[in-house]
């Protein structure tokens, strides 16, 4: 009793230890693990496994089952704490096996404890290291010829590839391979992504009876991998290719004239299928031939039918040769259109020299002018030559002989001097030759035309050249220019003059016609006697202010073409058809009670222009003033040859009737002195103020206020003026009492065709650039100043053109001067 007490207490001493001791504890840094396959797994570290001996003693790790021949561990064993790194022993092969369970213990080296287990994941990713392989090395397929296009012929070519994802992922690509893969086109394709093998050309086995490629099969890894294949297909023969005719091209020379049944020719056909050999037949079946051949239908032997005539109808129309078709038929129980085919017999006659050269006339007339040289006779209806032969045979020389056919006549040539089959004949003066009419009217010659065949044949034509009389004088006229002078304003019709040419030919060639070169509007000619005539309808066509003279030609032309011109000068006199032209047709001044002055001067001017001709009488103006029938005119005077008008006696303000309201009116005439005189008139308006009212401040002669100015204005409403002068004209500007002169602007040339009217107005665009500081260096700051409208002053703008000066100024006070004029 007593000994089982002690066994058991014992043994629960034992048990009270062994309850305090704990299994040793082991770790990995990772629960999974990936690596690829093959070496590049390898001297790497796959993860790391930690393990403790918790009791106090040492602990060890231990790999357990088929995980020592992957792993190695690397590491010291047999501590408290051990810590191992874990590498591959050996190279992955992912399509062997994709993944493993690593095992592993830690097993303390107090045998008491129970070892603690570890498991760790390895997976294997794959690389591209598999190549696609076929499921046949070769593949082979026979094929009729006759197959129809497919997109897959049964080949059933097809390849695997074990990696995974683009690795395993194959496509397909055909190449042709063989010594005739030249040959092959586009015949075969692949689908790429099945290897299905397509049919894109018509198959034909007299022309390829075999095909060879290369099957390439590479996958879609990088770097990728491939492998090929051979694949052969055949091609079956079936009937379905036509005779075909040996010995080509078929043509046939022959001289002309055989008799019928003669053997030309054999043609030859055998049967297009290699494999297949059907028996041939031969027929003609069309052809410009067929009326002179015949052929034999089993030996292909080809005959005469007809005389073979290079010359005739047929054979012209063909050139000599002509062709027939000859059709090879396969005896066969299905003919159809690939058991026969056709080719052509091409049959050149080859000429004979059997035809001579034929004139279209024996007999022609020909004309030619004297006095010329190398040039061309004419022979109305013309002369052609003809040889029906061909070749050498057909060649013609021609050549021109005197009447007797022997002596060759040096003079003329024919042109052309061969022909070539056919051609238009002619002759042709040369080497310098003329005839002389007055030597001879004609002459008989004979043209020969000789072929150059062995022998030679010739025929002969009879020729008349008839001599023409040749245009030989120009028209002649009498004098070497006309001139001819006429009043302006002539009617229509009125001749001016006579223009006359003589020519010394006789007949036609001294007739003469005449016609007018230039102004055809203003004068015409009498075509027959060469007289010049006013052509145009109205009377004022004739204008001498428009123009004084006119240039043309007269042409004299005879009945030979020959043409002679001579100038032709017309000058117009002048009449006196244009009345004087006032430059203003309304004049204005004032005037004070008690004074000779108008508008501050000893006087204003009128002027007045004539165009016609100028320093005549027609041209010269003359001035008047026209009397009122109050006498109130006869206070003023005027200078009938300068217009100038000045007071001769004072006015008195009571002197002027109340109706005249404050101002005189006057009426200026101008007259020219041409027969019968011509004559114009002119206003004038003076306005009157008594001596207690302000006298008018700016006068100018030939201006025009800008606005209507009432003598009761102030002074400066007499501001902003514009004064005129036509070319060749002085005047002044003048303004009033403790006034100076401002120059605004001012325009030497045309800008209007207004003022000044002239018929030389040329150009609206005519200023001259100094025209404003010439009349500001002149004017500016004074109370008067003198202007001269001429290009002397302020430049040529325009040579040729009547200008005139016009000027914008006001009047403003003197003691302003020095801030206005700079």
């Amino acid at each position: 009793m007593i000994t089982n007490t002690i066994a058991f207490s014992f043994f629960m001493l034992i048990y009270t230890s062994l309850a305090s001791k704990l299994p040793p504890s082991i770790s990995a840094d990772k629960q999974f693990v990936q690596v690829e396959e093959g070496p590049s797994g390898l001297n790497k570290t796959l993860f790391t496994i930690t393990a403790k001996e918790l009791n106090g003693g040492n602990v060890e790790v231990r790999p357990g089952g088929l995980t020592n021949d992957i792993v190695i561990l690397n590491g010291t064993n047999n501590t408290a704490i051990v810590t191992m790194k874990v590498f591959l022993k050996k190279a992955l092969d992912r399509e062997t096996k994709s993944s493993f369970t690593l095992n592993f213990s830690a097993v303390s080296n107090d045998q008491s404890l129970p070892s603690s287990q570890l498991s760790v994941s390895l997976f294997v990713l794959d690389i591209n290291d598999e190549p696609p392989k076929f499921s046949q090395i070769a593949y082979r397929i026979e094929l009729l010829e006759n197959h129809n296009l497919s997109d897959d012929i049964g080949a059933n070519v097809y390849a695997t590839d074990p990696d995974n994802g683009l690795g395993g992922l194959v496509t397909y690509t055909l190449q042709a391979a063989g010594q005739a893969s030249g040959l092959y086109g586009n015949t075969f394709g692949i689908d790429p992504s099945n290897g299905n093998i397509k049919l894109l050309q018509s198959l034909d086995y007299e022309k390829l009876t075999f095909y060879q490629y290369k099957i390439i099969a590479i996958d879609g890894g990088y770097p990728s991998l491939s492998s090929t294949a051979e694949l052969l297909i055949t091609v079956k023969d079936v009937s379905d290719t036509p005779p075909v005719f040996l010995g080509l091209p078929h043509i046939l020379y022959v001289l002309e004239n055989q008799p019928m049944g003669t053997l030309l020719y054999r043609v030859l056909a055998v049967d297009g299928d290699y494999s297949i050999q059907n028996k041939i037949t031969y027929s003609l079946i069309a052809g410009d031939c067929m009326p002179y051949l015949m052929i034999n239908g089993t030996t292909g032997e080809v005959f005469t039918s007809a005389i073979l005539d290079r010359d005739d109808h047929f054979n012209q129309r063909h050139t000599g040769w002509c062709n027939v078709t000859i059709k090879a038929s396969e005896v066969t129980s299905n003919p159809s259109n690939l058991t026969e085919s056709t080719t052509y017999l091409i049959l050149v006659v080859m000429d004979v020299n059997d035809n001579p050269p034929i004139f279209s006339r024996s007999d022609v007339n020909a004309f030619i002018q004297e006095d010329v040289t190398d040039t061309l006779i004419s022979i109305p209806g013309g002369l052609m030559v003809e040889d029906h032969d061909q070749g050498e045979n057909s060649i013609i020389d021609l050549t021109v002989y005197e009447r007797d056919g022997v002596t060759r006549f040096s003079g003329l040539t024919a042109s052309p001097s061969v022909a070539d089959s056919t051609g238009h004949v002619h002759l042709k003066l040369v080497n310098g030759f003329k005839f002389d009419y007055r030597v001879q009217t004609l002459i008989n010659l004979t043209l020969k035309a000789e072929d150059r065949g062995v022998p030679s044949l010739t025929s002969y034509c009879h020729v008349i050249v008839y001599v023409n009389e040749t245009n030989i004088s120009y028209p002649k006229f009498t004098y070497s220019s006309y001139r001819f002078s006429v009043v302006e304003n002539l009617a229509s019709g009125t001749v001016i003059g006579d223009t006359r040419a003589i020519d010394s030919d006789a007949g036609r060639f001294g007739e003469i016609s005449y016609s007018l070169k230039g102004n055809s509007d203003i004068f015409s000619i009498n075509s027959q006697n060469g007289q010049i005539f006013v052509a145009c309808n109205t009377t004022r066509c004739l204008d001498r202010e428009r123009q004084s003279v006119y240039h043309f030609t007269v042409e004299a032309r005879d009945g030979g073409g020959k043409v002679s011109s001579v100038p032709v000068n017309i000058t117009l006199f002048d009449l006196n058809d244009n009345a004087p032209i006032f430059m203003h047709s309304k004049y204005e001044f004032g005037i004070t009670e008690n004074s000779k002055s108008i508008s501050g001067s000893d006087n204003i001017s009128v002027h007045a222009m004539d165009y016609d001709e100028p320093l005549t009488p027609n041209s010269i103006v003359s001035y008047a003033i026209l009397p009122r029938p109050d006498d109130l005119d006869k206070h003023f005077a005027i200078n009938n040859a300068t217009g100038a008008i000045r007071v001769v006696s004072t006015l008195h303000f009571d002197q002027l009737s109340s109706a005249l309201g404050g101002k005189l009116e006057l009426a200026v005439i101008a007259y020219d002195h041409g027969s019968p005189s011509l004559t114009s008139t002119a206003s004038i308006t003076a306005y009157f103020q008594t001596q207690t009212h302000l006298a008018v401040p700016c006068n100018f002669v030939n201006s025009t206020p800008s606005s209507q100015v009432h003598p009761d204005s102030q002074i400066s409403a007499f501001s902003g003026q514009s004064f005129v002068l036509c070319q060749g004209q002085e005047g002044y500007i003048q303004c009033g009492p403790g006034k100076a002169i401002r120059i605004l602007s001012a325009v030497y040339g045309r800008l209007s065709d207004v003022i000044c009217p002239s018929h030389h107005v040329g150009s609206l665009t005519c200023h001259a650039p100094s025209s404003t500081d010439h009349a500001k260096w002149s004017c500016n700051g004074y109370r008067r100043c003198s202007l001269f409208a001429d290009s002397s002053v302020f430049g040529e703008p325009c040579s040729g053109v009547n200008k005139y000066l016009e000027v914008s100024f006001h009047c403003v006070d003197q003691s302003s001067v020095d801030n206005i004029f700079g």
